[in-house]
């Protein structure tokens, strides 16, 4: 199951998060939170455990039966709704100035009610009679039974290597053919930013899969990370026949990498779903050499298309940054953007109920290659998404 971005409620939960993980905040929530929140636990990581073991917990009010029943009492006795939604009610050790405490809003009044409605839990099994001596007597043996025939090796699931853009059709999701357009565009800068990076050591950022490194044929080494174990077996099976490549689970911002290991880093469609993408970018500079190059992609959140949206009254989801956002954080860095494009326009999207309307264009053929150029003559301010090329010193 991934994110659902385009809901609002999941959407700010998951922005009220961001805003606030400090690097060694641990958080339990729903599942579909670790696509939104990489560091994000499953509520099995609760059990036996105490909810100040964790900076943060997500408690879904319609799923309250899926967290430890002791964990879950605990939190109500102990931790403070700090953040609440209509769907969502998020729990900290304590209040704070800035988040204060909320106890006595509808939102929170509403979780209680769900848990004091719980069902209790069902009494544990009883411990099996002891046995009698009869019982302890020995039995024959049964017949052995012939060990199965040895299966064929199994051909490992491919990870889906389409990631969630939701913002390229308000309330939809785009159609095969517009994300194909998409990624090679993407891929298109790629080749224009970077070449073949010819000798080059290069960092993948949440790799996935692993398609960006075959985009370099040039490269000396590529190191792909991700916090996906099977994202990172998709991408060692990939490349498997190739020994440029090596692969390696960890978070984007903590590298255990030394300094200027690489020559150049990639972070393409993954910004947006980085717990700390701030520290993520300080993380790949660190590694980064002197002159070295970083290429990153992100959704506009000041797109032509969301500020005629918010102009018009419609509801936008919390997603994405500015271009003066990303910039700012690279300057901190120590990375000065050197190229700057846009990627994708469409004005129907832009408006509030065009969509179903166009939908049948927006997989044809001609009106894609629009969107596409004006895309780019719109510029990283105005288009959908923005491509940057940063170097370091």
């Amino acid at each position: 199951m991934s994110f659902p971005h385009d809901d609002t409620a999941w959407a700010e939960t998951a922005q009220f998060l961001r805003g606030r993980l400090a690097p060694a905040d641990r958080v339990v929530a729903p599942d579909p939170f670790r696509w939104a929140i990489p560091r994000a636990e499953p509520f099995t990581a609760a059990a036996g455990r105490a909810p100040a073991d964790f900076a943060w917990v997500v408690a879904h009010k319609g799923e309250l039966d899926r967290i430890p029943r002791a964990f879950l009492d605990d939190l109500a006795r102990s931790a403070v709704p700090v953040f609440a939604n209509p769907v969502f009610v998020v729990f900290a050790p304590a209040a704070s100035p800035e988040l204060p405490d909320l106890t006595e809003t509808d939102h929170v009044r509403a979780f209680e009610v769900n848990r004091q409605a719980l069902p209790p839990e069902p009494e544990p099994a009883p411990e099996p009679a002891p046995m009698v001596a009869e019982a302890l007597a020995p039995r024959p043996l049964p017949t052995p039974i012939p060990p199965a025939p040895p299966r064929p090796p199994r051909t490992p699931p491919r990870r889906s290597e389409v990631p969630p853009r939701p913002w390229l059709l308000p309330g939809g999701t785009p159609g095969p053919a517009r994300e194909a357009a998409f990624q090679a565009e993407l891929d298109r800068l790629v080749a224009e930013y970077l070449g073949e990076a010819r000798a080059d050591a290069v960092m993948d950022i949440a790799c996935g899969a692993g398609r960006l490194g075959g985009l370099l044929p040039g490269a000396a080494r590529i190191t792909g990370i991700d916090l996906s174990q099977a994202a990172l077996d998709a991408a060692a099976i990939r490349h498997g026949g190739d020994p440029r490549f090596d692969f390696a689970r960890m978070d984007a911002a903590r590298l255990s990498f030394p300094d200027a290991s690489f020559d150049t880093a990639l972070l393409l469609d993954s910004l947006e779903m980085l717990a700390d993408p701030a520290a993520a970018l300080a993380e790949a500079a660190r590694v980064l050499a002197q002159g070295g190059r970083l290429m990153l992609s992100a959704m506009n959140r000041d797109s032509l298309a969301l500020r005629a949206r918010r102009r018009l009254g419609a509801e936008v989801a919390p997603l994405g940054f500015t271009l003066a956002e990303v910039t700012g954080m690279l300057r901190a860095a120590g990375l000065v953007v050197t190229r700057s494009d846009g990627c994708f326009l469409s004005a129907g999207w832009s408006l509030p109920g065009a969509a179903p309307g166009l939908a049948a264009l927006e997989e044809d053929p001609e009106f894609i290659e629009a969107a596409r150029r004006l895309g780019r003559r719109a510029g990283p301010e105005d288009s959908l998404a923005f491509v940057l090329l940063a170097r370091k010193g």
